[in-house]
C-alpha cells in the first residue's frame, strides 16, 4: 500500500512486541480487510495510545500506508472494552487467528468485521464453543471454502443420514463413496453445522444441542481450517491446556 493515511474501524486480532520500545499488530478493519501494522513506541506508558493495542480491541485508528507494515498514527477507542474471562480470551484466539489465516492483506470484507464484532460480544453473553463453532462457519462462507453439506461431493446424490467428511474435497462423502480416509460426520453433526451456518448473531436463538456433535463438528471444522490454510492453529494448544 502506497504511504498516504487513512481512517479506519479496526479490531486488534494479534499483538507483539517489536524491536525495543514498540508493538507489532494484525488487525481486521471495516474498509481494508487484514491489515499488518507497527505502533511505533507503543511499550511506552505515556504513548500515544498504545496501551490500546491489545488483542480484541476496537478502535478507531488513523494508519499510514507502507512497503512492508502500516504505521499507527494514532487511535482512541471506538467501543467499551468488555471484561472476558480467561476461557473467554481463549475462544476470541481462535475466531482471531482463523480471520488471520484465511485472508489477504488489503481485501476488504466488512461482513467479517460486523462478524468479529457480533462474536466477541456473544462469547460473553452465551455457550462459547457454539459462538466460536457459529462463527468459522460463517467465516469459511465468507473466504468462499463453504463445506458442500447437502449432497455427496464425489457422486453428487443427496446425503440423507449419516455420512463422512472430506477435508481434501471440501465437504460429505455418502457411505458408498468413502474410501476409509474421511472423517466420520454424523446426520447430528451435519445437520447442526447447517443451523450454526444460519445462526442469526444479531439475534440468536435458542436450541439444544448434543455434546457428541457439537464435538465432532469441533474436530472436523479445526482439521478442514488447518487443510484449508496449511497452518496449524496455535490458539487450539493454549485452549486444550485451560479447558482440562
Amino acid at each position: 500500500m502506497n504511504k498516504v493515511a487513512y481512517q479506519d474501524e479496526i479490531i486488534i486480532l494479534r499483538v507483539k512486541d517489536w524491536q525495543t520500545a514498540d508493538k507489532y499488530a494484525v488487525c481486521f478493519s471495516r474498509e481494508h480487510g487484514k491489515v499488518s501494522f507497527i505502533a511505533y513506541g507503543a511499550r511506552y506508558g505515556k504513548s500515544n495510545g498504545g496501551r490500546l493495542i491489545q488483542p480484541f480491541a476496537q478502535l478507531s485508528a488513523r494508519l499510514i500506508g507502507g512497503r512492508r507494515f502500516d504505521t499507527l498514527q494514532q487511535c482512541e477507542l471506538s467501543v467499551l472494552p468488555q471484561t472476558m474471562d480467561i476461557l473467554a480470551l481463549a475462544y476470541s484466539a481462535v475466531i482471531a487467528e482463523a480471520v488471520e489465516n484465511l485472508t489477504e492483506e488489503y481485501s476488504p470484507q466488512e461482513e467479517i468485521f460486523i462478524l468479529l464484532q457480533q462474536a466477541l460480544v456473544l462469547l460473553g453473553r452465551h455457550n462459547k464453543r457454539l459462538v466460536v463453532v457459529s462463527a468459522l462457519c460463517k467465516l469459511l462462507s465468507f473466504c468462499g471454502f463453504d463445506p458442500a453439506l447437502e449432497n455427496c461431493t464425489t457422486c453428487h446424490e443427496k446425503i440423507e443420514g449419516d455420512a463422512y467428511f472430506s477435508t481434501v474435497q471440501g465437504g460429505v462423502v455418502c457411505d458408498n463413496c468413502s474410501a476409509g480416509a474421511e472423517l466420520p460426520f454424523a446426520v447430528g453433526t451435519r445437520e447442526l453445522m447447517l443451523k450454526l451456518q444460519r445462526l442469526d448473531f444479531a439475534n440468536p436463538e435458542k436450541f439444544v444441542v448434543r455434546g457428541a456433535d457439537l464435538m465432532q463438528l469441533e474436530q472436523t471444522l479445526y482439521k478442514f481450517l488447518v487443510y484449508q490454510t496449511d497452518k496449524p492453529l496455535v490458539s487450539l494448544q493454549f485452549l486444550a491446556q485451560i479447558s482440562v
